[in-house]
């Protein structure tokens, strides 16, 4: 293993993913969650302590322009999220994961997109808890991760690892009075509580609602609709 010290390590992979197309970039203590990773049980990816989380904006115009009620296989939102943004998500966790390997670590890159369950819509690793907690963002009335930056219009990868990275830390910004996701919503999927970590996801979002719904629509309104991630505030 390098010989370097955890700050010098986690710049090198910083600059490492932003040459490789990652718009932001945390490192998760997966200490807090331990429980609830290891619950879930995938080929024991509890035994790792750090997440390596990297996220990468989605277009505006793509974004702010999408007819949410359109057939989802004429969608070009749908295609720029899951077909471009998604594999890009993936080659750049196996990208950074083949770093972290070369510098001896072990690494596991979790799918951007890759539900396993399909009865509960659970993947085998939130990436959005790993963004939480790495201090990316914070999770909002719409259960997406919301940043500073790019308010919810981003999508996120993880790579596990027991490589030593200087941790993150949380962020936690209540969207208070704000319910404009909530409202925009077609299927009245949230119910407009704030996110609170020892809560079921059932207490936010009915998840089976949405996911029906978008069976046939590319929707992503809880996305175009949220305050925080119009340009013009950026």
């Amino acid at each position: 293993m390098m010989d370097l010290d955890e700050s010098a390590l986690t710049e090198q992979l910083e600059k490492f993913s932003r040459e490789r197309g990652a718009d932001l970039l945390g490192v998760a203590d997966l200490a807090p969650a331990r429980d609830f990773i290891a619950f879930q049980n995938y080929q024991g990816i509890g035994r790792y302590p750090r997440a390596v989380s990297a996220g990468i904006r989605l277009n505006d115009a793509i974004v702010d322009q999408h007819d949410p009620k359109e057939p989802r296989r004429q969608s070009l939102y749908w295609h720029h999220v899951y077909e471009v943004v998604t594999r890009a998500l993936d080659f750049l966790a196996f990208d950074l994961g083949r770093w972290l390997e070369d510098r001896g670590f072990k690494a596991f890159p979790i799918p951007a997109s890759m539900p396993y369950n399909l009865e509960k819509l659970e993947g085998i690793f939130s990436h959005k808890l790993a963004a939480h907690l790495a201090g990316i963002g914070w999770i909002g009335k719409s259960c997406l991760l919301l940043t500073d930056r790019f308010g919810p219009r981003v999508r996120f990868v993880s790579v596990l690892t027991d490589a030593p990275l200087a941790a993150g830390s949380i962020v936690d910004k209540p969207c208070g009075r704000c319910h404009v996701c909530v409202d925009a919503c077609p299927v009245g999927a949230f119910t407009g509580k704030e996110f609170r970590s020892g809560d079921e996801r059932e207490v936010r979002f009915n998840a089976f609602r949405c996911s029906e719904y978008r069976r046939d629509h590319p929707c992503g309104l809880c996305v175009s609709s949220c305050p925080k991630g119009k340009a013009k505030l950026r």
